[in-house]
């Protein structure tokens, strides 16, 4: 898939679902139960045991778009796409892991957390920005940042919630990251693989809500 098209694809769901689990053999489950309720990007952070070798088994899933996150250097991000990341994440602005990941033909979704970060990640090809740590910077920050760079496709991670949601899309988010709701130790443990699809559905479902409630109206002739 050319990296336009990737890049469209999570644009169009604006949902990336984060998967940092303990026991590596729970990737696959829990991935497939955030895919049947409806979230296709799914990133495999790289401090996950084995995250290479289940990026790989992730890619032969059909309709599920790999990516890998937590990437901090070049040869990393290089290793991930050559085992079947579609996109990359990384927690930290480097210009050598955005020209690596356009070498290679994939979207990069590049890390920071001020102001001059986030311009300097866009100045250096990111094609989205993830504003992080979220929880710490707050809706609010982005709003005042969408304000003077509204060019700039702005993904937020970090305390991501169904309940606040909204607010981060009123605020200039073009996709969020969500991982505390699909990382909840108790429930990969417990592999309660319903109640994981369960929550992602109402990821989507709401996302599709707030879409189609901003979508303006036809005019009527």
């Amino acid at each position: 898939m050319e990296k336009s098209a990737i890049f469209q694809k999570i644009l169009d769901q604006s949902i990336v679902a984060i998967l940092r689990v303990k026991n590596s053999e729970n990737i696959i489950p829990a991935a497939k139960s955030i895919l049947a309720g409806g979230i296709h990007a799914i990133e495999v952070t790289m401090n996950t045991p084995n995250a290479l070798e289940y990026i790989t088994k992730l890619s032969k899933i059909e309709g599920l778009l790999p990516g890998v996150g937590t990437v901090t250097n070049a040869q990393m991000a290089e290793e991930a796409i050559s085992a079947g990341a579609e996109f990359v994440v990384t927690p930290i602005t480097k210009k050598e892991i955005i020209d690596v990941c356009h070498k290679l033909g994939k979207p990069v979704l590049s890390g920071a957390f001020s102001p001059s970060e986030i311009f300097q990640a866009h100045e250096w090809g990111a094609d989205m920005v993830k504003v992080f740590p979220a929880e710490i910077l707050g809706w609010k920050f982005l709003k005042s940042i969408s304000g003077p760079l509204p060019d700039i496709k702005l993904m937020p991670t970090g305390g991501i919630s169904p309940d606040n949601i909204d607010k981060w899309f009123d605020s200039g988010a073009a996709c969020v990251g969500v991982g505390g709701s699909f990382t909840n130790a108790e429930m990969i443990e417990n592999q309660e693989w319903s109640r994981l699809q369960a929550i992602a559905r109402e990821y989507v479902d709401i996302i599709a809500h707030y879409k189609a409630a901003k979508k303006p109206s036809k005019s009527m002739g």
